[in-house]
């Protein structure tokens, strides 16, 4: 990131806000509009799905972006992972309500992971704090009735796992 000039960086960034945040966020009400979600929640199996397909298919489009923008490869790696990971947990969604909170965490840990593997940085703090962040989502969904331990436990090993796997093959 080092190597990229101030407008390089703030172009990044609000293209990543776009895509990541601001669109799927955009999509909630139409979805509700239009009868596909109950709730801003989206609690049931069957009414992640239309979400989970219009931010894979968002994140894509980024990851595709970044590549034509010629983005360092480490960011695009980690944009691919994070494409993977919402894909997959809209697959496993089909079928069974996994944690998608635990998902992102778990990314987010496998990242931090790397990152301090690959390039010799002290993130033990980091990492500390979003293992610290792991437990207290883990601890909310449950306690909220909303997901089951293994749906827990599943949520954050899909989400380490895609990171790792991705950014150490990209």
């Amino acid at each position: 990131m080092s190597l990229l000039t101030d407008e390089a960086k703030y172009m990044l960034l609000t293209v990543t806000a776009l895509f990541t945040f601001g669109l799927p966020l955009a999509f909630i009400p139409i979805l509700f509009y239009h009868k596909l979600t109950s709730s801003i929640e989206m609690g049931e199996k069957r009414e992640r799905t239309a979400p989970l397909l219009i931010t894979s298919v968002l994140y894509y489009l980024l990851f595709y972006l970044l590549r034509q923008m010629g983005v360092p490869g480490f960011i695009q790696a980690f944009q691919l992972a994070s494409t993977i990971a919402v894909f997959v947990t809209l697959i496993i969604t089909l079928k069974w309500k996994i944690s998608a909170h635990l998902v992102g965490i778990g990314g987010i840990i496998g990242l931090i992971i790397i990152l301090s593997v690959f390039y010799h940085v002290n993130l033990l703090f980091f990492l500390m704090v979003a293992m610290f962040l792991a437990g207290c989502l883990a601890f909310a969904r449950l306690s909220l009735n909303a997901h089951t331990p293994g749906q827990v436990y599943a949520g954050l090993a899909t989400g380490l796992l895609i990171m790792v796997a991705t950014l150490i093959l990209f």
